[in-house]
């Protein structure tokens, strides 16, 4: 979110009234956080979610955060930070929040992760490191500290109270310093060198004598790094000065108010603070000491506080775009006022023209006594939040159509709007139907997109990267000792579990068990719209959950490339991998895999199954046909009879070497699903088909 108010001076209220009236702005409330369980909260910071327009994290100084969205009459409480914190330290109160780049995007680091900042009274027995500075006449009484949270949902109703994790503590000598706003470049993109940095505002003032509590900007990258809660960028431009923290970006700025990015092609920031007794907007790169030297590139200069600006991106107001917008309040009104001038790092003197007024709000709008920020929706349009009153108000254009003079005649627009509505009516059923055709024709394609589709183990043999449809470089990479849980699903039942709980191990039982569920669905004929999926989920030590879906057919047609037996084969390959990874002590030692030559009859039979249906069922009829004429009688006790030993060792030796009882299994599943087909078809009569499965049990039995 972007804070700040700005008073100019010099403007006439008269002016003032006759631009905001000529731009003819719309003034909408769309939501009142004062409800019941929120009165005098004290609102703080406004922050909408990235890529929904309707839902807004707002939060208070006492600790609390809300979910506001359009749907809901109240806002829907989300954390309560003072109640995760101990009797000591004390919680005094939140000071800022920011979202992680990543926030919106599944799969990604930082996926439903964000980042608060509270102050708290300073405790010696923490045993969380400090940044702080050192001198004996300096008192430490509070420490400001930052906290990395993540949502335990995808619509954001609750935190995971268990992913708290600190990221970064600062000693400050009393509770004016506080960290006033955290915020990531929003115009870096994730192969950017900067993306992940997290921009801290911790306002100093001049008597401090010291570089932390001068009024500085910290840059930190807020990812764990084995032990450590964060990093230190190596291009952080005091990281080779002993004298001053590595993290600080930026110094003595004084009292900091807020910063902002006005171009994004550049990485300088805009700076709103007040330097000795003067309230600047000055440009940065972040390689500067103002302790001694005030700032040289100084975008302008007032006499009067500095306390909110925004940089408009918005589309609704194309007279605005790209100019920066001042709040201000003048004459017991408060109105908007724009700065039009090009945002330069060349910036030598500052802009010798006063901010042009856009809107002015009556207090009836905006109470003069109650605080004001601005923010922006997830589309870049302005939004303020009255903090004091606890409402949200967006602007837009009026739509000025109804102070049109009507010039057609009434009949005849009657007759236009109810054609207009047909027209409506037609186009939505149209565009439901094809709604429906698509979601149930292409349902199945949908959920394979949707999840990996691909999973692929690691020179290393310790990392396992898992791919979408059509990608060949890998989407998201897990340690094979991060994962927690896997589990195989078969049509969205799982039928195997992988954990770390005593027998969830893996063995032989357990892959006969999945080799003959398997084979059994493969009976299963697909007739149209049936769907047969097998997919593996796997959990890390985030409870993140990853889904490959590896085999997926709807009726006739297969979405995935690899056929039914070859997943087979590989799923149970990663079940071992895993089970030996992760429970090793509940995994059995697994067995040499037998080498399968390919015999004359194997060539003979693949040649066979290539031919067409009628030919497949002639070559079976003489078959049948000879059973027939032989004596049905002889044929039981020949199945009775018993062999020698002799013979009985020998077909032992054959079974050992060429056959286990999967491939026999297998084997049989393919025939019969062979001859059920050709019955099924009209190639086979039901006294053939009923000659042709007996005759090739037969042969199962004798082999």
């Amino acid at each position: 979110m972007i804070l700040t108010a700005i008073c100019v001076s010099g403007f006439s209220l008269l002016s003032v009234a006759a631009l905001a009236a000529d731009n003819n702005y719309q003034f909408d409330e769309i939501a009142q956080l004062n409800h019941a369980q929120s009165e005098s909260a004290d609102w703080l910071q406004l922050l909408t979610i990235p890529n929904n327009g309707q839902q807004y994290f707002v939060i208070n100084k006492r600790g609390q955060m809300f979910l506001v969205d359009d749907g809901l009459k109240q806002p829907h409480p989300v954390l309560e930070l003072s109640d995760n914190q101990s009797q000591e330290p004390l919680f005094i109160q939140l000071t800022a929040i920011e979202l992680h780049p990543n926030f919106t995007l599944r799969d990604q680091l930082g996926y439903g992760t964000f980042y608060t900042a509270h102050l708290e009274t300073f405790d010696k027995k923490t045993t969380s490191k400090r940044l702080q500075e050192r001198n004996g006449e300096l008192t430490l009484k509070f420490d400001a500290v930052i906290t990395e949270w993540q949502f335990n949902s995808v619509n954001y109703q609750k935190v995971d109270l268990n992913t708290k994790r600190e990221i970064l503590r600062i000693a400050v000598p009393e509770d004016s310093v506080t960290i006033k706003q955290m915020s990531f470049n929003p115009y870096t993109q994730s192969w950017d060198d900067g993306f992940g940095l997290l921009y801290i505002a911790l306002n100093g003032q001049e008597k401090w004598q010291k570089p932390l509590y001068s009024g500085v900007v910290l840059r930190i990258n807020p990812a764990k790094f084995g032990f450590r809660n964060f990093t230190v960028p190596l291009n952080n431009p005091y990281i080779k000065d002993s004298q001053i923290k590595d993290e600080i970006y930026l110094l003595g700025g004084h009292h900091i108010r807020q910063f902002i990015w006005p171009d994004k092609n550049s990485d300088n920031i805009l700076l709103a603070h007040r330097y000795k007794n003067k309230f600047l907007l000055s440009l940065t790169d972040g390689h500067n000491d103002w302790r001694e030297h005030p700032p040289k590139k100084i975008f302008y200069q007032g006499d009067t506080a500095i306390t909110d600006m925004l940089a408009y991106r918005g589309r609704n107001l194309p007279h605005l775009r790209n100019k920066l917008l001042l709040l201000n309040q003048n004459n017991q009104r408060w109105f908007v006022g724009s700065l039009a001038a090009k945002l330069s790092v060349n910036q030598s003197r500052p802009v010798d023209h006063e901010p042009q007024p856009e809107w002015l709000f009556s207090p009836q709008q905006l109470n003069t006594d109650n605080e004001i920020t601005f923010s922006a929706d997830s589309n870049g349009e302005v939004l303020l939040l009255d903090k004091t009153a606890g409402v949200i108000f967006q602007i837009s254009p009026k739509n000025t159509a109804a102070n049109k003079p009507i010039s057609r005649n009434i009949t005849t627009e009657v007759q236009t709007e109810s054609i207009n509505r047909s027209y409506i009516i037609f186009i939505v059923l149209i565009i439901a139907l094809l709604y429906w055709l698509k979601s149930n024709k292409f349902s199945a394609k949908a959920v394979v997109r949707k999840q990996f589709a691909h999973i692929e183990l690691s020179e290393s043999k310790q990392q396992i990267g898992l791919y979408h449809r059509h990608q060949s470089t890998t989407e998201t990479i897990i340690d094979i000792a991060n994962i927690i849980c896997c589990e195989v699903a078969l049509n969205e039942q799982v039928v195997n579990t992988v954990n770390q709980q005593a027998e969830q191990g893996f063995n032989h039982q357990k892959e006969q068990f999945l080799r003959d569920t398997f084979a059994k669905e493969q009976v299963n004929k697909m007739i149209d719209g049936k769907v047969r999926q097998v997919s593996l989920s796997i959990t890390d030590t985030h409870k993140k959950s990853f889904t490959v879906c590896l085999y997926m057919r709807k009726g006739s047609d297969r979405i995935t490339k690899k056929s039914y037996t070859l997943v087979i084969d590989e799923l149970i390959d990663w079940c071992w991998l895993i089970a030996e990874k992760i429970n090793a002590g509940a995994t059995e030692q697994r067995k040499k895999k037998p080498i399968i030559t390919i015999t004359s009859a194997d060539v003979a039979k693949k040649n066979q199954n290539k031919m067409p249906l009628h030919s497949q069922a002639a070559a079976i009829r003489p078959a049948t046909h000879a059973v027939e004429k032989s004596s049905l009688s002889s044929a039981a006790p020949l199945a009775k009879e018993q062999p020698s030993e002799k013979e009985t060792n020998q077909r032992g030796d054959v079974n050992n070497r060429n056959h286990n009882s999967t491939t026999v299994d297998t084997e049989l599943v393919n025939a019969l699903e062979k001859l059920v087909n050709l019955k099924q078809q009209g190639f086979l009569t039901q006294e053939e088909f009923t000659k042709a499965k007996e005759k090739l049990l037969q042969n199962l039995f004798d082999q």
